[in-house]
């Protein structure tokens, strides 16, 4: 079952954890997992749209400059 987190990104359970709908959708498209120190990015800000051609697998602290900078447009 899928359902919603507090910062409102799609979630399962999976083996007694919660995971990310669409951190687990890049591991399938990158074929491997997100290694510490990577986040996955929304390319057009929707939590919503989970597609592979919308993920990307970027630096944190990359994902963390997009974000402030879009912050302020």
């Amino acid at each position: 079952m899928i359902f919603r987190n507090k910062s409102g990104y799609q979630v399962f359970k999976s083996r007694g954890k919660i995971r990310s709908v669409h951190k687990r959708v890049a591991e399938k498209k990158m074929g491997g997992r997100v290694f510490k120190g990577y986040e996955v990015d929304h390319t057009d800000r929707n939590k919503n749209n989970n597609r592979p051609s919308n993920l990307r697998v970027i630096k944190k602290s990359t994902h963390r400059k997009i974000h402030t900078k879009r912050s302020f447009w």
